[in-house]
């Protein structure tokens, strides 16, 4: 088996951290920077390059919030056996207004690096970066990203649809109830719920979501 695991928006492999995969193949995609006009197409077959699928293995991508909207695009032309979605959405009708309007508003266009880590102690912990360690943590990796790719994958969010998935690969879906990102009331039925999780829960709640993923990949 095969695991491969995709942060989300903005964020790299140290999201994951505090999971303890026992597995010894586990690797990180991280994001590259998107060429212009590239579509979520274009750019998952190129972010996930070095997935290499065959007969002989399973391969299971796990993705947080963005990473999971992208791992479903790749499992379009790539043989995935199974995702699981940490903080993320399986469809558009999970998907919150406000993400809906920012492309018709062009409201990405004002998503700049250096206006994201100067205003995150304002807004910050209302969407689950609470302490002082986890805003730094937020501001030092999305520090590390540019301009143009920030705004073109919030725009690559707002106008998302989701694709045609093959029925053979299954979809695992772990919600936090205190999601404000990506509320639970538009989820409805996730196959698992983590009572107080928020949308940094793959990092604040690690040890239930490793519980999960362990389970998920003995079945």
């Amino acid at each position: 088996m095969k695991i491969y695991l995709l942060p989300g928006l903005g964020f790299d492999q140290r999201i994951f951290s505090k999971l303890q995969l026992k597995e010894s193949n586990v690797q990180y995609i991280n994001w590259i920077e998107p060429i212009k006009n590239e579509d979520i197409k274009m750019y998952s077959k190129r972010l996930a390059q070095d997935i290499i699928s065959n007969d002989s293995e399973k391969i299971v991508l796990i993705g947080h919030s963005l990473g999971g909207i992208v791992s479903q695009e790749i499992a379009c032309f790539k043989k995935i056996n199974k995702i699981i979605l940490i903080s993320s959405i399986k469809s558009r009708d999970e998907m919150p207004f406000q993400f809906r309007i920012i492309q018709p508003l062009f409201l990405h266009k004002l998503f700049t690096k250096n206006w994201t880590v100067s205003t995150v102690r304002f807004w910050g912990k209302q969407h689950d970066y609470e302490t002082k360690e986890e805003q730094e943590l937020f501001k030092d990796m999305v520090g590390k990203h540019s301009n143009q790719y920030l705004q073109w994958a919030l725009k690559t969010l707002s106008i998302w649809k989701h694709p045609e998935i093959p029925p053979e690969t299954s979809i695992i879906q772990i919600s936090g109830d205190s999601d404000k990102t990506f509320p639970i009331k538009l989820i409805g039925k996730p196959n698992y719920t983590i009572k107080g999780g928020g949308h940094f829960m793959v990092y604040k709640h690690a040890q239930v979501v490793n519980k999960i993923i362990h389970d998920e990949l003995e079945n």
